[in-house]
């Protein structure tokens, strides 16, 4: 588990201060988790998961998140993901404008 947090937080340039912060995690539980390697509650993994901005399934999906989508679409969901919520929810009310005006 604890190779598989560093992996997606290598994939997503994110620190782990950063992933302990948008898990709503202490950076020393995070540094715990990494460091001694135990098996984590499904409640911290949960926590971890949405730090990262994923599921539980596909924190478990090593090499394709997506495994059905096009290049274009992983681009933008791998940039979504990097988003931080106030960040998402502006991008939204973005969209949201766009779709309106048609």
């Amino acid at each position: 588990m604890a190779e598989r947090i560093k992996d997606l937080c290598s994939k997503k340039n994110m620190s782990q201060y950063e992933l302990a912060k948008r898990a709503g995690m202490t950076q020393s539980s995070v540094s715990t988790l990494l460091n001694k390697g135990n098996v984590p509650r499904i409640t911290t993994l949960e926590k971890v998961c949405q730090g990262f901005g994923i599921t539980l399934a596909q924190f478990f999906v090593e090499d394709e998140e997506y495994p059905d989508l096009s290049e274009e679409q992983l681009k933008v969901l791998n940039t979504w993901q990097k988003l931080s919520v106030k960040e998402k929810a502006a991008i939204e009310k973005i969209v949201s404008s766009i779709i309106d005006m048609r």
